[in-house]
């Protein structure tokens, strides 16, 4: 696994073309209202001598890309993450070759939601006790269904929630212990009861949409940690400090979009020592459930929105290619 340092670095090379000055490009075009996602023919990036040049296969699609599409200047190629062939080292590079396999984290699949889980489960385990209970919120996501595998692998209990019973087979195929709807009333008491009556020792919560529901989790006394993983569902929130307080509760939040290289590079080395043998070993897998032709990005657009998705979206970089003739591999 690679960090890129540019948004060069994504723009979405045409694999079945060779290497050359120019290549096709999705890339942003402001309107008078709004802003879309264009296929032009760009100048082929010039790396720095610290830099990869990756000719994309494939990236994946994440909530972030919602906004970066509204909010970017004209001509920015979004995006956070993708995988493909490495063709090009700067002359600083000496751990990357030409013709690797990689994927990446791009500034701004697999890797972005590999990098935030395992961020937040280290974390999360820092003291190493064992026999710990996880509520894993929205555990039928893309990052959830990557959450479950890690912390099985890590040796916790997991207790999953979801906004319906009907995505609890999901959560357990990926070895979810536990599986809770998050939209019923005894919400915490179902929890509690199935984390041994006295409640979850860690949550890892994908946009806090209930932070207090979280904390009614917890169990009392236990050195509890809470890790946010994104703010998109809390741009505010009330919750009751007592509760807090009589619980000894820890909250943490997480993101990558706002650090460093060198940080970055410190979660891939993480992932690298940690986690990266069993996703080689495919103990750990990530769940896709959609795959475009990057000319139909607006389709997973719209899935992001309904925020209904089960798990990643990945768009192709077949430029001539439609969605029914893409290969699920």
């Amino acid at each position: 696994m690679v960090v890129a340092t540019s948004y060069q670095m994504l723009n979405m090379v045409d694999k079945n073309q060779p290497l050359s000055s120019k290549m096709k490009a999705m890339v942003v075009k402001k309107c008078w209202f709004s802003s879309i996602l264009e296929q032009r023919e760009v100048k082929m990036p010039e790396i720095k001598d610290h830099e990869v040049l990756i000719k994309v296969w494939a990236v994946g699609v994440n909530r972030d890309d919602i906004i970066d599409v509204a909010t970017s200047v004209d001509g920015v190629c979004p995006g956070l993450e993708c995988s493909g062939i490495i063709e090009a080292v700067g002359r600083n590079v000496s751990c990357w070759k030409v013709g690797e396999r990689v994927c990446a984290i791009l500034e701004g699949g697999l890797p972005y939601a590999s990098c935030l889980s395992l961020l937040a489960l280290l974390k999360l385990n820092e003291t190493k006790t064992p026999n710990k209970t996880i509520l894993i919120r929205e555990g039928s996501n893309g990052i959830g269904t990557l959450a479950i595998q890690y912390a099985k692998y890590m040796g916790f209990k997991v207790i999953a929630s979801t906004g319906s019973s009907d995505r609890f087979a999901i959560c357990h195929h990926y070895g979810a212990d536990f599986c809770v709807d998050h939209t019923l009333t005894n919400f915490a008491r179902t929890v509690i009861e199935k984390a041994r009556r006295i409640g979850v020792d860690l949550v890892l919560d994908y946009g806090a949409s209930n932070l207090q529901s979280n904390i009614e989790c917890c169990r009392i006394m236990g050195k509890v940690k809470i890790v946010i993983v994104d703010l998109h569902g809390m741009e505010s929130s009330n919750i009751d400090l007592s509760i807090l307080q009589r619980k000894q509760v820890e909250i943490k939040v997480f993101d990558l979009r706002s650090k460093d290289l060198g940080y970055k590079a410190s979660v891939i080395t993480e992932i690298r020592t940690h986690l990266w043998p069993a996703v080689l070993q495919q103990k750990v897998v990530p769940a896709i459930e959609y795959r475009f032709p990057v000319t139909e990005y607006q389709k997973a657009m719209n899935i992001l929105r309904k925020d209904d998705s089960a798990g990643k979206i990945i768009l192709c970089m077949n430029f001539g290619q439609d969605s029914d003739s893409l290969k699920m591999d």
